[in-house]
């Protein structure tokens, strides 16, 4: 594990990520474009007095940066901070992020002392703070058309910190690769967790950064999509399985590619007009904070009040789908286009 520590600040190195792909934007911003200056610090000072559970029982106060990392493969690490797990992926010219989680301190900054690399862009999952918060940080950041309507809002305990949301933007779609040196990491749109889902295949390192967009054991069909919707994105990537084993995720860290298969196997099952079972309101897990001064939060997990963290399911529609070792939430209204 390496832990924060400031480190030389390497923003203007001339190294150039070079991009192709079918769905490819403008390579460089055009000459008239406003200068962008990447954060250097968001102040966290006004919830010094909220304290951050880890793991280990630990508390660290919420404005006190927060890092720890892990080699997956090799020029890859995961990235601990709060929020959702983030990513480095480091090439033979350059390293990209993929998210920056919502921790405080310069998460560049903390990449960069893991790589020689210049660390000067991030690609986004999805737009939610917890995968968006630091974006600013960063030279540019490339995500969805989608995901650029929504990045970068601050979730509710946030309230008074200032998160820059006019950093540079580069949409990318389906197709879309990024070319670190020796190391092409390809875009699949699969939009379910949210209307801009992305995720990042590394063929090198047989790696599909899947953000959110698959969890281990179940999954939930969002109401503005179809059980029909997630199978094609499931099948999207199962056609090309044979290039990566693992999935580097969001909320449960890496993980066995098979997910994508039981997932599938799933959906293919509901729309065979089987149906799950009833699902029973209840409040969801580990989203509560504990009572008493000072407020305290643990590490990586929702917070009352962010993103309908702790709201309890009311929705007689509701099915739970079990099969094949793992479990889908759906509308049985909302099962076909």
């Amino acid at each position: 594990m390496k832990f924060f520590h400031p480190t030389l600040w390497l923003g203007a190195c001339a190294l150039t990520l070079t991009l192709a792909g079918a769905a490819a934007p403008a390579q460089t911003p055009a000459a008239s474009q406003t200068q962008w200056t990447p954060t250097r610090s968001i102040d966290f000072s006004s919830r010094h007095d909220v304290m951050i559970r880890s793991e280990d029982g630990t508390l660290t106060p919420m404005d006190v940066p927060y890092y720890k990392s892990k080699l997956i493969a090799p020029g890859t690490w995961l990235i601990e901070s709060d929020g959702d797990y983030s990513y480095l992926i480091e090439g033979d010219n350059e390293a990209l992020a993929i998210d920056t989680g919502y921790g405080a301190g310069n998460i560049r900054e903390y990449l960069q002392g893991l790589t020689k690399k210049p660390v000067r862009y991030v690609a986004n999952t999805h737009d939610h703070f917890d995968h968006t918060a630091n974006n600013s940080y960063f030279d540019k950041a490339f995500m969805s058309v989608q995901t650029a309507e929504k990045t970068t809002i601050p979730y509710r305990s946030f309230a008074g910190i200032e998160f820059p949301r006019d950093y540079p933007k580069e949409i990318i779609g389906d197709g879309y690769k990024f070319q670190l040196g020796n190391r092409d990491v390809e875009v699949f749109l699969i939009p379910n967790h949210t209307a801009g889902g992305t995720a990042f295949l590394d063929k090198r390192e047989r790696i599909l950064f899947s953000g959110d967009e698959i969890f281990q054991g179940n999954i939930t069909i969002n109401a503005a999509g179809s059980v029909a919707q997630f199978a094609r994105n499931m099948q999207k990537l199962a056609t090309r399985r044979g290039e990566y084993d693992r999935l580097a995720t969001g909320g449960f860290g890496v993980i066995d590619a098979t997910w994508v298969d039981k997932f599938l196997a799933n959906a293919k099952h509901i729309i065979a007009g089987n149906e799950g079972e009833p699902v029973t309101p209840q409040q969801r897990a580990g989203t509560s904070s504990e009572s008493g001064a000072p407020v305290i939060y643990r590490r990586r997990f929702p917070r009352p009040g962010d993103g309908g963290a702790g709201q309890a399911v009311s929705n007689p529609n509701l099915r739970k789908m079990t099969y094949e070792g793992c479990g889908i939430t759906y509308d049985i209204r909302h099962i076909q286009n």
